[in-house]
């Protein structure tokens, strides 16, 4: 065989395995068809990289977007469980405030019953009283005259105390001037002792009738005093019953008022019981769509997750020839993939040990990065600006994972919220360096 055909079977064998860059540039001949043919699958693979990753990019950003869909439904979902159960806390105690409300109104309705009786028994106890206060005044009227006619007894007993005395007198001459008469004034003076001692009788008799009147007329006035105390102590009874009834016919009002607005309360509570069924049933669907929307969004995600393994499966195939910048695009895909993987684990579809990680030196594009010699890139400004931000992509996502490990979500969730903003400025220097 000669060098000629050697060369072509080699130029085949590199067209065919990918290894478009080992073939002959040469632009006659077999060999020079077979370049032109590399040249053009280059060009072909190079848009079709470029389209894998951009469609890479756009599944995994996707997958980043459910996967935060799929956290923001969560909290919607354990909220709305959450306000649920509370709803159905506000159901049950509305619907028990409505009914001690009608409880309420009813006893209300009870006292102002009670209250009306009330009312009645103290118009009847007034009117008792007074009828009391009446027959106080009508007996101490008589105790009145009473006493006026024992006074009139008094000056009887006390004229005829005095004729007492004047009869003594009389007998007391009699018998003197019988004495003078001597044996002829002694029947005389017989009838005179007798008087006299009549009239001793009278005088004792007097003493008695007086000291008895005197009794009469102190126990009299005992009676009167009580009776007018006791006519006192009626009139202020009467003052202080009415002032009773004033007050139950007040309270017997406020009562009416009371049940009447105790009913407005117990109506207006049995509307929003009726209301907070509605808004419990309205939460409680709002909390199954939205435990439906976590699995539909979760079946979306695992498509694009099988989508994403596909195509990284052809980046692979690709990666197999000698594409120009393919390890660019790759790195731009590994990128993305990187911040797929922390959402994911941030809804719990995945566990990252952030012992694993790669850190920006180890990593796809850290392993092109530190080892590329070709100066048409390591000149570029994109190239030196790349590294920071990348850096601090990977220094993020691992405290992102150590983070989330210990249970800080919100930690977590700033340490992915800075790996986003300087992800775009990796990308943005990638997309340089490829358009260079």
């Amino acid at each position: 065989m000669d060098d000629n055909n050697s060369t072509e079977i080699t130029a085949i064998d590199n067209l065919v395995t990918g290894k478009f860059d080992e073939i002959p540039d040469v632009s006659e001949g077999i060999v020079g068809k077979i370049k032109a043919a590399a040249e053009a699958l280059k060009r072909e693979g190079t848009t079709s990289l470029r389209r894998l990753v951009n469609m890479s990019i756009d599944i995994n950003e996707s997958t980043n977007s459910a996967a935060e869909m799929i956290r923001d439904i969560r909290e919607v979902d354990t909220r709305s469980q959450s306000v649920a159960f509370a709803a159905d806390e506000l159901v049950a105690s509305v619907s028990e405030i409505a009914q001690n409300s009608e409880s309420a109104a009813q006893e209300a309705e009870q006292a102002s019953g009670t209250a009306e009786k009330g009312i009645a028994s103290a118009d009847k106890a007034v009117s008792t009283m007074e009828n009391i206060a009446s027959s106080v005044e009508n007996a101490s009227s008589k105790v009145s005259q009473l006493a006026v006619t024992s006074s009139k007894i008094g000056d009887i007993v006390g004229e005829i105390d005095a004729i007492a005395r004047q009869t003594n007198l009389l007998a007391l001459n009699a018998t003197i001037e019988a004495a003078r008469a001597g044996e002829a004034g002694k029947g005389f003076a017989v009838v005179a002792s007798e008087v006299k001692i009549l009239s001793n009788q009278t005088t004792k008799a007097t003493e008695d009738i007086r000291e008895r009147i005197e009794n009469l007329r102190a126990e009299m006035s005992d009676i009167s005093s009580a009776m007018d105390q006791g006519a006192e102590a009626v009139t202020n009874g009467r003052e202080i019953v009415a002032e009773a009834g004033d007050g139950l016919r007040e309270m017997s009002t406020q009562v009416i008022s009371i049940a009447g607005r105790m009913q407005e309360i117990s109506g207006i509570l049995n509307q929003q019981s009726s209301a907070s069924n509605d808004v419990a049933e309205g939460i409680a669907a709002i909390a199954s769509m939205s435990n439906a929307n976590v699995s539909q969004v979760d079946t979306v995600v695992d498509f694009l997750a099988m989508a994403n393994t596909e195509m990284v499966q052809s980046l692979d195939t690709i990666m197999e020839k000698q594409i120009p910048d393919m390890t660019i695009y790759r790195a731009k895909s590994d990128h993305i993939i990187w911040k797929t993987k922390l959402a994911e684990m941030i809804v719990g579809r995945t566990t990252l040990n952030p012992d694993e990680l790669a850190d920006h030196h180890t990593c796809r594009l850290g392993k092109w990065y530190y080892n590329l010699n070709d100066a048409s890139i390591t000149n570029h400004p994109a190239y030196k600006a790349i590294e920071k931000p990348h850096s601090i992509v990977h220094e993020c996502g691992i405290n992102a994972a150590k983070l989330y490990n210990n249970g800080d979500i919100a930690g977590a969730l700033e340490e992915i919220k800075r790996v986003g903003e300087h992800s775009k400025e990796v990308i943005k220097y990638l997309d340089e360096l490829i358009n260079r």
